[in-house]
């Protein structure tokens, strides 16, 4: 049996616009710190000019991850108030000309403080990973589904195309990858619609499969809203028997309309 828990991430706009691929990073301090680098001294910086973003409502694990996933980022700045605050910056500490200030609220951490890494088993961004040679689908009516890749808005997507009045398809990821029991893994994705005011989103179940027998079912409910699309995340462990060599799939129901599903990214992520 699966585990499940549903969340809601937060500060999800600005992480949407800085993260350089679809999952973020998972950051983690080196202990000890290396030598000749900044880890959370605390003062300020007379040269700000490198500031990328500011994000309100961070923890400091929050804070170095959202610097772990900008490519961009080489330093951060965070300030432990009651929400946290933090600030990322593409400069190094020595251009920022930074002095020490025992007194100062605010923490400077070089981006090499911390060892990095993303143990994505899926990890797409559709507006990069543009192609569909990975996705194959089957349909209980023939030329009643198609899916591809399609630029919408300036930004190419995944876009699932509903062209029936009834039954359903399934759309699988062929690469296959290990899924190991105890872990916790999470299943995020971002997904709108051609008609957003007409969209069950309970047409969709997504599913993990191993050994041929489905091992995760989640069908999205809630959901985060992020400009025009909706954010899904959902947490969940495996027992032993379930795990394998895993597959990624997900089901579509018709819903009667002409409705297009655009995924923005979708990961699954060891956590």
């Amino acid at each position: 049996m699966v585990s499940t828990t549903t969340f809601t991430l937060l500060a999800l706009s600005a992480l949407g616009r800085v993260v350089s691929a679809a999952a973020p990073a998972q950051c983690t301090a080196i202990d000890p710190a290396p030598e000749g680098v900044v880890c959370g001294a605390s003062g300020f910086v007379q040269n700000p000019a490198g500031k990328l973003f500011a994000v309100e409502r961070l923890s400091l694990e929050g804070c170095s991850n959202y610097c772990g996933s900008n490519d961009a980022c080489n330093t951060f700045q965070y300030r432990n108030t009651n929400e946290g605050s933090c600030v990322l910056y593409g400069d190094v500490l020595s251009d920022m000309r930074f002095s020490n200030d025992d007194f100062s609220w605010d923490n400077f951490y070089e981006k090499s403080c911390f060892e990095c890494s993303k143990n994505t088993l899926i990890d797409l961004d559709f507006n990069v990973d543009q192609s569909t040679e990975d996705w194959s689908m089957t349909q209980d009516v023939e030329d009643s589904f198609f899916f591809d890749n399609l630029n919408v808005g300036g930004r190419n997507v995944f876009r699932v195309l509903d062209a029936a009045d009834s039954g359903s398809a399934t759309i699988t990821y062929t690469p296959t990858f290990q899924l190991e029991a105890g872990p916790t893994y999470r299943l995020q994705f971002m997904l709108r619609t051609n008609l957003p005011d007409k969209t069950d989103f309970s047409l969709l179940t997504f599913y993990l499969a191993t050994n041929e027998e489905i091992v995760f079912e989640y069908t999205p409910s809630g959901g985060t809203q992020v400009g025009e699309a909706t954010l899904f995340s959902t947490d969940f462990t495996l027992e032993q028997r379930d795990a394998g060599e895993g597959t990624f799939l997900f089901n579509a129901k018709s819903s009667g309309l002409p409705l297009d599903w655009y995924f923005n990214y979708l990961y699954i992520q060891r956590i």
